[in-house]
C-alpha cells in the first residue's frame, strides 16, 4: 500500500465508503455485492495489520443516499413518484438519506474524538438493513 509511510508517520486515519450491498445484495448484484464485501474485509485487515502503528482504518455502509446517480435510476423509473414512495416505504425512518449524513459519519470517523474506533462497519441506511420484509 503506497500510502503506508505517510500514514505511518501521520498516525493517519482511512474512512472507506462501502455499501450495505457489501452486508446484504439486491438481486443481479454479484459483481457490486463482491466488491464492496472485499472493501469492508480490507477495512477489517488494514485496523487489524496496521493498528499498533497509529493507524486507523473504518468504513461507512450507505444505503439508497439521493445522488445524482439514485436520482437518475428514480428518474428513470416511469413512475417516479410512486418509485420514490416505495423507496420510503423500505426504510424504517419513510425516506432515502442525505450525502450530508454520510459525510458527518465520516467526519467523525476521521476525527481524534473517534480514535478508539478501528476496524469497524457503520451503516448508514435509515434502517433498511435491520427491517425484515413481509412475504
Amino acid at each position: 500500500m503506497p500510502a503506508l509511510p505517510h500514514l505511518r508517520s501521520t498516525r493517519g486515519t482511512i474512512v472507506n465508503v462501502g455499501s450495505i450491498e457489501g452486508l446484504g445484495s439486491n438481486p443481479n448484484h454479484a459483481a457490486y455485492s463482491a466488491s464492496k464485501a472485499g472493501l469492508h474485509g480490507l477495512t477489517r485487515s488494514v485496523a487489524v495489520d496496521h493498528g499498533a502503528e497509529g493507524i486507523r482504518c473504518n468504513a461507512v455502509a450507505p444505503g439508497w443516499i439521493e445522488t445524482e446517480l439514485n436520482a437518475g435510476m428514480v428518474g428513470a423509473a416511469g413512475d417516479a413518484e410512486a418509485f420514490r414512495a416505495g423507496l420510503g416505504r423500505i426504510h424504517p425512518v419513510g425516506r432515502t438519506g442525505r450525502p450530508e449524513e454520510v459525510a458527518a459519519l465520516v467526519a467523525f470517523l476521521a476525527a481524534e474524538e473517534s480514535g478508539f474506533i478501528t476496524g469497524q462497519v457503520y451503516t448508514v441506511d435509515g434502517g433498511r438493513m435491520v427491517q425484515l420484509c413481509l412475504p
